[in-house]
Formats: C-alpha cells, structure tokens, sequence
C-alpha cells in the first residue's frame, strides 16, 4: 500500500507510514472493499530505506495517489475523523504508570508500564501506531525496568538484614 501523502510503499497491514507516521487509508475504505491488481504486492525499490539508497531513474513519477497533503478522512454519515498525529494512550499510560511507581508501589506499577511500553515501541517500529509516542513508551519502558529492578534489590537487602537480624539474636 502507498502512503497518499509521501507516495512511500508500505504493507498492507500497516496502519501508519513507515516514512512520515501519517494514517494510511486502505483502497476503497468508505465500503470497506479491498481493491486488488491480483498481483502479490511487490517490494518499491525507490521508497524503502536502506544502506544504498537508489536514485529514481530520469521521469520517474511517484505514485498517482501521491498529494502534498493527506485527504480527509470521513466515516460513518459523512462525518470527519481527526487524524492521529500525536501520541497514542497505550504509549501515554506506560510512561504515567512508571513514573506513579517511583512514589508509590514500587513493581505493581512498573511492571504493567514497562510491558506497556515494549509493546508500543513494537507497534511503532511495525508501523501501528503514530511515532509521536516512541519517546512516552521509551520512557515507560526504561523507568519501569529501573524501578522493577531497583524495587527487587531493595527486597533483597530487606531480607539480607532480616535473616542477620535473627542470626545474630540466636547468638546471644
């Protein structure tokens, strides 16, 4: 599928572009008909990033959906849907339930933001979800393995001085 805005390839089940993050509408998405050639999607060789970039040959056009500007999105009775450009919940609520688990329950919260986070930073990188939230998941992530892990180390201290605490009383 072609993003109608760069005119980058992408696959069929992203949801996103690859190229520049904006929502990618599939073929015919007012009745929900797929349109196909009957042909396999094949790789585009002058949209996929890479270590040699090729240059387009002379007249090249991009593709013939390609604007400057995506179209309105418009759903059920004509009306418009905004276009997700900023960053999704899942991403915002990692990060918010890593940094409440500096304050308060330690791995109770950091755990669930820190697994929130991994799978939104996959959903970007696969091109479900905006690109505006990497840095809020990348957060939650990052803060919620710390606190798990720094909440596990002072567990095990606690213990350590509990079982000195009665190993040094049988002495006496």
């Amino acid at each position: 599928m072609f993003c109608t805005r760069c005119g980058a390839n992408n696959l069929d089940t992203d949801q996103f572009c690859r190229s520049c993050s904006s929502p990618l509408t599939k073929p015919g998405g007012a009745h929900g008909q797929g349109v196909s050639s009957g042909s396999p999607q094949q790789p585009y060789p002058y949209s996929t990033p890479g270590p040699a970039q090729q240059q387009p040959p002379q007249g090249y056009t991009p593709y013939p959906g390609y604007q400057a500007q995506s179209p309105a999105q418009y759903g059920y009775a004509n009306q418009m849907y905004p276009q997700q450009t900023s960053a999704s919940g899942r991403s915002i609520a990692a990060m918010i339930l890593s940094i409440i688990s500096i304050f308060t329950c330690g791995p109770l919260l950091s755990i669930p933001g820190m697994i929130l986070g991994k799978t939104e930073m996959n959903a970007i990188r696969q091109g479900q979800a905006p690109q505006a939230g990497e840095t809020f998941a990348k957060v939650g992530f990052y803060v919620g393995l710390g606190v798990t892990i720094l909440s596990c180390l002072g567990g095990l201290f606690y213990l350590f001085f509990i079982i000195l605490g009665t190993t040094s009383g049988s002495f006496q």
